[in-house]
């Protein structure tokens, strides 16, 4: 049975729901006029389906927000004692069902009755796409280890038998075949990231902070880094700092005379743009329609594909801009949701 959490300090009505609900046998209710009693470990890893009732002398929004504070994810129903749009969107904004009882139980109970039926299915439904992810992602972990310790075995006798052959024509053959090894290391480390996208939620990061981080992974070598974002931050996929590292990358690999990166934003009517920029010899006119694109570029061809997806996750598109012979010229639009100024 399904435990089911009642918040009412008004015991006829509370018993009367309690006995409707119990005599479904789908649920086992537990009546409390404390709101405490949902803050316990035990409920807090539980299945509960909470029902708080928010009513002159009852505050279920307080509650609710409590809730949701302690990082709890309990589906709630809140009860409302009168049609208050503030009260519908307050519930909404916290990722709760709202009733309103309105005229007699008889005539509002069924309705409370669907409601839970529906949160219950949502939840039921989330459980298992959430095991399924669990299975998904156990296969790709323990395939890519497997995997990935034979091609360093494979690795370890070619570097052998290169070292044991003379003949031009058999070491033209193992670098082509090095080559290929490193490739598919380097697309198994895709997969990784790829399937790593979004597990987390986002969070607010200093634009600043995270691509300075992102330069420490890259041999710059000459090249500077121009940074005028201030104090901005950004609503984004905690891979954030993976994707400016791969711009970054992309600049010094490919940029071939590149002496400096820049990296500015600017506010806009409807959010912000974020520039990267270097001064290298840029992108070719042929070559910008297709560079997002998954498998299109040098090497795997899927940097920059995944750079687009980890900022499509808030909201975030990027296009390249920049003239072909004088630098690339990346740009990143914010919506006005996922981004701010510290102390604006």
């Amino acid at each position: 049975m399904i435990p089911l959490i009642l918040i009412d300090t008004k015991a006829d009505r509370s018993a009367a729901l309690k006995e409707r609900l119990t005599g479904t046998g789908q649920f086992r209710v537990m009546v409390s006029a404390a709101q405490e009693v949902t803050l316990s470990r035990h409920l807090t890893e539980s299945a509960a389906v909470v029902v708080a009732v928010h009513e002159e002398g009852q505050n279920g929004l307080a509650f609710l927000a409590h809730l949701r504070e302690q990082g709890m994810d309990l589906p709630v129903i809140v009860l409302a004692g009168t049609c208050e749009p503030g009260v519908f969107s307050a519930a909404v904004t916290r990722r709760a069902e709202v009733m309103v009882m309105d005229g007699a139980f008889d005539a509002w109970y069924p309705v409370l009755a669907c409601l839970i039926d529906k949160v219950c299915a949502a939840r039921r439904q989330a459980d298992l796409v959430a095991f399924l992810e669990k299975k998904l992602n156990l296969v790709g972990s323990v395939t890519r280890h497997d995997v990935l310790n034979q091609l360093t075995a494979v690795s370890g006798y070619t570097e052998l038998l290169e070292m044991v052959t003379t003949d031009p024509q058999m070491k033209s053959y193992i670098g082509k075949e090095r080559f290929a090894l490193e490739k598919i290391r380097r697309q198994f480390q895709f997969a990784k990231d790829y399937q790593n996208l979004g597990t987390e939620p986002p969070r607010w990061q200093s634009i600043s902070s995270a691509f300075g981080r992102a330069g420490e992974t890259v041999a710059l070598g000459a090249v500077a880094i121009e940074d005028s974002c201030g104090n901005a931050s950004v609503y984004a996929d905690l891979a954030l700092e993976k994707a400016f590292s791969q711009l970054v990358d992309n600049a010094v690999r490919y940029g071939e005379h590149v002496t400096r990166i820049r990296i500015s934003v600017h506010e806009e009517e409807n959010g912000a743009l974020l520039v990267v920029e270097d001064d290298g010899i840029g992108i070719p006119a042929e070559n910008k329609g297709r560079l997002f694109e998954r498998g299109f570029g040098r090497r795997t061809g899927w940097g920059l594909f995944l750079v687009s997806e980890i900022l499509r996750i808030t909201g975030m598109t990027i296009a390249e801009t920049g003239e072909p012979g004088k630098g690339a010229r990346f740009e990143i639009r914010i919506p006005a949701e996922s981004w701010k100024k510290e102390g604006a």
